[in-house]
């Protein structure tokens, strides 16, 4: 279990949690880059920049519906993802140009425990 405090540096306060980011095909990886939990994302997103960074080759094209009802078409790459000492798996995630950080969707959170703790503004996973 990892354990981390909420980061109060955004209005409310928000459970984000550290990521690796890995190239299927080889060695080449970035590490501790902010993933923010989106229990509303069906899919994790990764900052475009990321993907430039670690030459990732797409997959395909896929129709993304946002919060208010636009359709817009978002690039899908496959990358090992591990949240700190959590094992790495494969996901199918999506690039955006707007997001600073990693959006970590139901993908990615329905294969862990998470307890957010609101009040205490901590959060555990495992």
């Amino acid at each position: 279990m990892t354990t981390y405090s909420y980061n109060r540096q955004v209005t409310p306060p928000a459970p984000y949690v550290h990521v690796a980011i890995q190239t299927p095909e080889s060695e080449l990886a970035v590490s501790d880059v902010p993933a923010l939990l989106d229990s509303a994302a069906d899919v994790t997103v990764v900052p475009a920049r990321v993907v430039r960074q670690l030459h990732l080759s797409p997959l395909g094209e896929v129709a993304v519906t946002g919060f208010d009802g636009e359709v817009t078409i978002a690039v899908a790459y496959l990358v090992q993802l591990a949240i700190r000492q959590l094992g790495a798996e494969l996901f199918k995630v999506l690039a955006s140009e707007q997001e600073p950080h990693v959006l970590l969707g139901r993908d990615v959170l329905n294969r862990h425990r998470v307890v957010m703790d609101g009040p205490q503004l901590r959060l555990e996973i495992s």
